[in-house]
């Protein structure tokens, strides 16, 4: 069978896709991934078929700005409508209002975009049997319905989508009516209704969903529809010698993902931690770049920067790892077998996207309005935090409220201790009973010939 593949175009959301894709091409089926310009290269280096949709453009804060950029008052009004007034509800309501949403905004704009359109005319044009759509990219169920072919949705991280629909069906529930539109499936219309057709269930959904996550990482209450193992990819590079054979001392990764890399000069989190590390007799591997490192006078003689390393590569030498608590490491963390230390603080999950452009770290920690800067909270790492933390499988750093002396001894704690040791082989366990990849493509197949 044929089976088009696509996300939103970045490498934290490309990477999930892949070993689907790999799995499926392996099974002999015709694959191709397919989204907007910018990240072919991945896709051709996983040895996979890129298909670009129009073309990569250099996006500024005005043109962000442009793209309805989150309204901080309606997201607080429809917050108490909602009723959302305890910590959680609150903190998944404020990611999925100004993260996720406006992710399905930027590709699904009032004004139609040109390479959206021509991953429908790609999808038309190619007719594939199969179609998996990445969670935050629902335009790729669109392109599904309007070449008539089976389409899965690859949930990548907390389902907001689903859990935005439970939580608004509860308010009508409550209130009798539906007096409050779900900004998520008016979205999508958009783009739908432009096609003849309107959004229903499985358009946002798909007509089933491929799911990695556990319960607690879930954030929904129905059972998870195709169940499947995380395998984790990072793009691939040579192995450097230094990672050859085990480490002398004990050896700990630092990675906080690629936001930073994108939209800031330093790393807000770093600092406190080189000097937590610093004290203890550990070899650290930060993975680091040239504007991460923006504002760090002096790195520890025990700590070695890379710019960019394979988790995959870097974390099975590891005891442990301090993250920022994402899907991709927090998955990769867990097939590594290792204990986790996540870095998570009692910020507020608020954007600040017209003033974002350039905003060192001490430009941030000198605003004068709070509601100014640029959260140092990363969007999914309390849920992280807590999911490790309560299967005892590690701890949660907060560099805004510990000192570095508290920050070092809890690492020490998780290096040093057997019970996180033990909570990371549970997970790891609970990881491996999974089904892979490869595993689930007969429920792929069929989903396709029944459809």
């Amino acid at each position: 069978m044929r089976v088009l593949i696509t996300g939103f175009p970045q490498p934290t959301h490309i990477y999930p896709l892949v070993p689907y894709a790999q799995a499926l091409q392996n099974a002999g089926h015709e694959v191709c991934v397919a989204c907007p310009g910018g990240v072919e290269d991945l896709i051709t280096s996983a040895g996979l078929t890129a298909v670009t949709t129009g073309r990569a453009e250099e996006v500024d804060v005005d043109t962000w700005a442009a793209m309805e950029a989150p309204d901080l008052d309606e997201m607080d009004r429809l917050a108490e409508e909602l009723g959302f007034h305890n910590a959680a509800d609150r903190d998944h309501w404020e990611v999925f209002y100004q993260f996720f949403v406006f992710a399905t905004r930027f590709y699904i704009p009032r004004k139609p975009r040109k390479d959206i359109e021509e991953l429908v005319d790609f999808a038309r044009a190619w007719k594939p049997d199969l179609v998996l759509w990445e969670s935050w990219f629902p335009a790729g169920a669109v392109a599904a319905r309007a070449c008539g072919a089976a389409h899965a949705r690859v949930v990548i991280g907390p389902d907001y989508g689903m859990w935005s629909a439970e939580r608004f069906a509860e308010r009508q529930r409550r209130a009798g009516a539906a007096s409050l539109e779900n900004p998520y499936p008016s979205t999508v219309a958009r783009l739908a209704n432009r096609y003849g057709f309107d959004v229903d269930d499985e358009l946002l959904n798909g007509q089933r969903t491929i799911d990695p996550l556990t319960p607690e990482l879930r954030l929904t209450t129905g059972p998870s529809d195709i169940p499947v193992r995380w395998i984790p990819y990072n793009g691939g590079m040579a192995k450097p010698s230094w990672l050859h054979g085990r480490p002398e001392r004990p050896r700990l990764a630092f990675t906080v993902g690629v936001s930073t890399r994108a939209f800031d000069q330093g790393e807000w989190r770093t600092p406190k931690i080189f000097e937590a590390v610093s004290g203890l007799d550990v070899e650290v591997v930060a993975t680091l770049n040239s504007d991460q490192l923006v504002g760090i006078d002096r790195i520890p003689g025990n700590v070695r920067t890379v710019d960019y390393l394979p988790l995959s590569q870097l974390l099975p030498t590891c005891s442990a790892v301090i993250s920022h608590g994402s899907s991709g490491s927090l998955w990769a963390s867990i097939a590594a077998n290792i204990p986790q230390l996540i870095t998570d603080t009692g910020d507020r999950h608020r954007l600040d996207l017209d003033n974002a452009e350039n905003k060192t770290t001490a430009a941030r920690a000198q605003a004068d309005n709070a509601e100014e800067k640029v959260t140092e909270r990363a969007p999914d790492s309390w849920i992280s935090s807590k999911f490790v933390v309560d299967r005892g499988a590690g701890l949660r750093l907060d560099h805004q409220t510990q000192s570095v002396e508290e920050m070092r001894a809890q690492i020490a704690e998780v290096l040093d201790g057997p019970s996180y040791r033990e909570g990371a082989a549970a997970l790891h366990r609970e990881w491996l009973s999974k089904p892979s990849p490869a595993d689930i493509v007969p429920d792929l197949e069929k989903l396709a010939a029944e459809r």
